[in-house]
Parts: structure tokens; sequence; C-alpha cells
């Protein structure tokens, strides 16, 4: 049997990889940014969460393309477009010029995270899906374990402008080759007839007379898992935005680390977000195999990652070093521990022809948690001269979203008809 739908999770891994170095290229800058343009930490907190303007608005429209036009143009030229406003931000002047590239930044990415879900529904069959999702994932710790000491280094050997130009170049490439590469699998010449056959044979969403095309804007916004994992979502990018905007510059400023440390110690706690963005989708297809419903597996290890996260309140109250990385490698595993698996649970849930357009949804409300983080961050850190206030907010939020995760999900959650109208999958679990 041939193995495409691997190859394709590989380059989704990589895709991720880019991403967020291209997220994150801006969080080491911003020490020089504050300096070099004459703004404080409020001030550059809304610099840091303007790709996420674009990114959060855009997010249901664009797993409406995804699903009109397919994954292959829209998430090629996707691509194509973030990383040449990445390269463009090497020649800006002013505070609105990197605004500026930083809302087109936002354009392109944005359909990404719908694009992963879409792939993972059309080419992963359901005991596939978690290890999937979670190596889709563990594109986002990896990007910026590599992309630390990467961005670092050109930062002291070359300069701020080579940064962005590196980083950029690199999505240009992939998107390209995404464009080139990828085909639905009846349309696939490398995939063969085995592997289309397995697809098909193992995905319940796709063999099951019960699960509806489509929903309606209605059933889709009243839905108690969708909801769920939105409301959940929100609360995770809180945190996760919280670290890729502010953590460097938290390093520096509260620990007293060089730009040359602050990339390296930096990188270590997401070398452990990778460990639990491979665990969390593993080990739920493991619970799916021994027979737990699909969103009762996924859901275990939802609320877990979010009480982990909150580990990293305690990294203020300590002047180790060691220490520091240790509770700050604890709250980025369990962040993404938590974030492997909503892609796979977000997957499971949608309606057959509507993957992309769920995914948005679920996207859109995260994102509205996710730009915040940096613009509250910045302004409490501004207001009160603590790194612990930020550091607070942080964890009470991560708190409200295991409890959404833990009591607001049912254990299944497929859609299917009744009467004409969609709801939760078993009698036991309606919305």
């Amino acid at each position: 049997m041939t193995t495409v739908r691997w190859r394709l999770i590989a380059l989704l891994l990589i895709a991720n990889m880019i991403n967020y170095i291209d997220r994150v290229n801006l969080s080491f800058a911003a020490p020089h940014f504050m300096r070099l343009l004459d703004i404080g930490p409020g001030e550059m907190g809304i610099v840091l969460s303007a790709f996420l303007w674009t990114y959060f608005l855009l997010q249901v429209p664009s797993g409406m393309a995804l699903d009109r036009w397919g994954v292959r143009f829209v998430f090629g030229g996707a691509a194509v477009l973030w990383g040449a406003a990445t390269m463009l931000t090497a020649t800006i002047t002013s505070a609105m010029s990197l605004l500026f590239w930083r809302v087109l930044l936002g354009v392109g990415e944005a359909p990404s995270a719908p694009a992963g879900t879409k792939v993972l529904s059309e080419w992963l069959p359901d005991q596939e899906r978690g290890l999937a999702g979670s190596l889709n994932v563990a594109g986002v710790p990896l990007g910026v374990f590599v992309g630390s000491p990467l961005i670092s280094w050109l930062l002291t050997r070359f300069s701020w402008q080579m940064v962005f130009i590196v980083t950029g170049l690199l999505a240009v490439l992939w998107g390209i080759g995404w464009t080139a590469y990828y085909r639905l699998p009846d349309r696939h010449a490398g995939a063969s007839d085995t592997e289309r056959n397995h697809i098909l044979a193992n995905n319940a969403r796709l063999t099951r007379g019960d699960v509806p095309r489509e929903a309606s804007w209605g059933q889709l916004l009243t839905n108690r898992n969708v909801l769920g994992l939105a409301l959940g979502h929100a609360t995770l990018l809180f945190n996760l935005y919280f670290f890729i905007t502010w953590l460097p510059t938290y390093l520096i400023e509260q620990h007293h680390m060089t730009m040359i440390h602050t990339g390296l110690y930096g990188a270590i706690p997401w070398f452990f977000g990778l460990a639990g963005a491979l665990a969390g989708g593993g080990a739920s297809d493991w619970l799916v195999r021994r027979g737990w419903k699909l969103m009762q597996a996924r859901k275990a290890f939802l609320g877990l990652g979010m009480i982990l996260s909150m580990g990293a309140l305690l990294s203020v109250f300590t002047d180790s070093t060691a220490w520091t990385v240790f509770w700050l490698s604890v709250a980025v595993f369990g962040l993404l521990l938590t974030n492997s698996v909503v892609w796979s649970a977000n997957a499971e849930i949608a309606p057959l022809t509507q993957g992309g357009r769920v995914a948005g949804i679920q996207n859109c409300v995260g994102n509205a948690g996710g730009l915040l983080a940096p613009i509250v961050a910045g302004f409490l850190l501004q207001s009160t001269g603590a790194w612990s206030a930020p550091l607070i907010v942080a964890a009470i939020v991560a708190l409200f979203g295991a409890g959404i995760y833990t009591f607001m999900l049912s254990d299944s959650g497929r859609f299917v008809v009744e009467d004409g109208a969609a709801r939760i999958g078993s009698a036991g679990a309606r919305a």
C-alpha cells in the first residue's frame, strides 16, 4: 500500500513549522523594534497581535473557500502570500509599515488551520487521524524550537532584515511545492487503489449514512461540540500566543538572559511542546482502538493539557534558570497536548463537506482569544511593571478552558440526521 497520506501529513508539519517561524520572528526582534520605533510594551503588544486581526476575521471565509475550491490552490497560494509579506517586512521604516505587513501576513496564514483539518478529513481514516493530527500540530512547537536559535543567530550575526527575508522565503518555496504535489485521493497519481480503499473502508464519516453532507449555519453554531471546541480553543490560543509573542522578552527582562541565551533556553520548552503534540493524538487513538467513543477519547486529554499549562505561573517566582525552563516546559507541553487533539476532534465533528467551515468557526473564535493575549499582556506589563500580572491572567484563562473541554463537550461528537435536523451523535449526548 502506498503512503501518500503520510507524505501529505509531513508537508503539513513543515507548513506549520514555517508558519510559526514567521509568527515568532517578530517576537525576537521586539526589543529592537521598541527602541527603533520608540514604542512601549503596550504599543508593541498591538503590533505583535496585528497579524491575528486579519487571521481572525478570515477564518470562516477561508474555510468556505477551501470547501469551495479545495486545498491545493487556496493553501498553496496563501503560503506564497504570507511568505512575501514576511520578506517585505524587511523594508519597514515606521510602526505603520510594520503593522501593514503583519496584517497582510495574517491574510496569508488564515487558511492554514482549516486546510489542515480538511486534509485530515479527506485523507485519513478514523483510527489514524489522531496521530496524523498530532504530527500536523507538531509543526507548531518544532517551528519555534528550530526557529528560536535560527532567528537569534540571524539577528546577532547579520541583521533584523535578514531574519524576515530568510524566514519568508521558506514559505514561498513551500507554497510552490504544495501546489505541485497535492491532489484528492481519487485523483492523486501516487496513491494506489489499496490506499484509497483503506481510507474509505476505515472512515466512518464517509461510510455511515446518518452523517449529513451539510448542516445549516444555525445547526453549526448551536451544536454543543462545535461551540465547546471553539470556546475552548479561545482559551488555548490566549495562552499559546502569550508565549509566542512575549516569551523572548519575558526571558530577557524578567530573567536577564542575553539574546543568544534567549534563543537557546527559549527553545527548550518547545521541545517538550513537541512531545506533547505527539503524545496527545497517539494516546487518544489508542483509546479509540480500545473501544472508547471518538470524542470521549479526544476530550480525555483536552482538559489535562490546559491544567498543565498553568505551570507557567510558577516560573515567575524563581530566579533559577533551570526551574524557569522547567515550568515553562510543563506549560508548553500541556498546551500542545491539547492542541494536537483539538484538530483531530474538529475533523470528526464536521459534516462531510464542511470540514473547512467548521475548522474556520473554531479558529475564528479561538483567535479572538489569541489576538487579545499580546495586547492584554503588554498593557498589564506596562501598567503594573510586573510579569506576574499577565501570567496570573493566563493561568485563570487556562482553568476556564479546562472546564469547557471537560464539561461542555459530549462523549459523542458526530452530526447525525434525525427528522431533517442535525444533532450530536448518541441519544445520551444531544446538544
